[in-house]
């Protein structure tokens, strides 16, 4: 019975796969319609309105509208023709510091990198401040000979801003953690916003706006700041990883975790108990330290949490072996798997797929004539 429990089962995984792919098609295929769009009230009774006309399912997360100057309340009027979907939501959400894209089910509306680096309640000034980056060219190349650097670019920004006469500027503060003559590689035709974007891709420097302020900051500094965003909730014997995955979306921030990080808990903290009341993130995982003895370090790119119990307080289990893939949650965070932790049939894909990469390898090695120094390693047939 169990091979027929297993067919059943992967038959119904490949069904939900399918309907999911089936219902992103339908999505893409609705949104490149063209619409006529007259809309004005509160932003929920303008997304069901467009919902209803357009029969496009759109999901707005709460904390979306945390973000947005009258949360619920906020109102938008717009009168749109002759324009696909896709341009109109682009239009719509782009005004209100926020981007969307397609999910399995859903049109997802989330907020644009700058303003969830806000971390609080934006302002109209805000709003237009950011619109105002996205619409204005940078118009200037660096001198001949050089290539643009972070100071060039944010000197550039900051003078275009006072060419327009506008009441907004660029403070810079990259303290020591950063080097304003780092190059960057900025976009022909780039408008100010994409050239700020590029600083955040390519140093360990970010920005978000500030009242009529452009702050550039490092991104050390930034994820501090997110660290400090309050939190109410409660767990009740809750695993670890999920409070961890939950408390990574509430501060914007990216969790990753040390390969069995969370084998090397004791098995009673495993599951824990938090009352979080106006708390901030920071707080949450100094109490998670101290249950579970799982610590945490920021860099650029995130959260990085390892666990300070020494391998001879873990429970007894079977080495997990080398790590052969990572694995990328919803929620942010990474997931190292081990050759032990896998189970045979999928080692064995692994390892079929493995063979066959070296077999792609070997042929492009023949096509562009290299002459290897020594002779192939043969492997055993898994």
């Amino acid at each position: 019975m169990r091979p027929a429990f297993l067919a059943v089962l992967f038959i119904s995984l490949l069904c939900a796969s399918s309907r999911a792919d089936d219902s992103s098609a339908l999505i893409n295929e609705a949104l490149d319609k063209m619409v006529t769009l007259d809309v004005d009230g509160v932003l929920p009774s303008v997304i069901k309105k467009i919902t209803d006309q357009t029969a496009v399912p759109i999901e707005v997360p709460p904390h979306v509208y945390e973000l947005l100057p009258w949360g619920e309340q906020t109102s938008v009027k717009a009168t749109i023709k002759g324009q696909t979907l896709r341009q109109a939501l682009t239009a719509l959400t782009h005004k209100l510091g926020l981007s969307w894209e397609v999910g399995p089910q859903t049109v997802l509306i989330k907020p644009r990198p700058p303003l969830d680096r806000l971390g609080r309640r934006a302002t109209i000034q805000e709003l237009t401040g950011l619109d105002l980056l996205d619409v204005t060219p940078l118009g200037q190349s660096p001198p001949p000979g050089k290539g643009a650097t972070v100071e060039w670019v944010v000197n550039a920004v900051d003078q275009k801003l006072a060419e327009l006469k506008s009441n907004y500027a660029v403070e810079f503060r990259p303290g020591d953690k950063a080097k304003a003559d780092q190059p960057v590689s900025i976009p022909r035709n780039a408008m100010l916003g994409d050239a700020l974007k590029e600083i955040s891709k390519q140093t360990d420097l970010t920005w978000y706006p500030w009242g009529l302020n452009i702050v550039i900051i490092p991104k050390l500094d930034q994820i501090a700041r997110q660290l400090d965003r309050t939190v109410t909730k409660r767990y009740s014997g809750v695993e670890v990883g999920q409070v961890l995955g939950d408390l990574s979306k509430s501060a914007g921030v990216a969790f990753s975790l040390e390969a069995g990080a969370l084998q090397r808990v004791p098995p009673e903290f495993r599951r824990i108990t938090l009352i979080l009341d106006n708390a901030r993130v920071r707080e949450a995982l100094e109490e998670i330290r101290g249950v579970t003895g799982l610590d945490y370090v920021v860099k650029p790119t995130g959260i990085y949490l390892w666990n300070q119990n020494p391998p001879a307080l873990a429970p007894v289990m079977p080495p997990g072996g080398p790590i052969i893939a990572t694995l990328q949650l919803d929620n942010g965070m990474s997931l190292f798997l081990r050759a032990g932790d896998l189970p045979a049939d999928i080692l064995d894909y692994a390892e079929h797929k493995k063979l066959q990469e070296y077999k792609r390898l070997r042929q492009m090695m023949k096509d562009e004539q290299f002459v290897p120094a020594t002779q192939p390693t043969t492997h055993p047939a898994p």
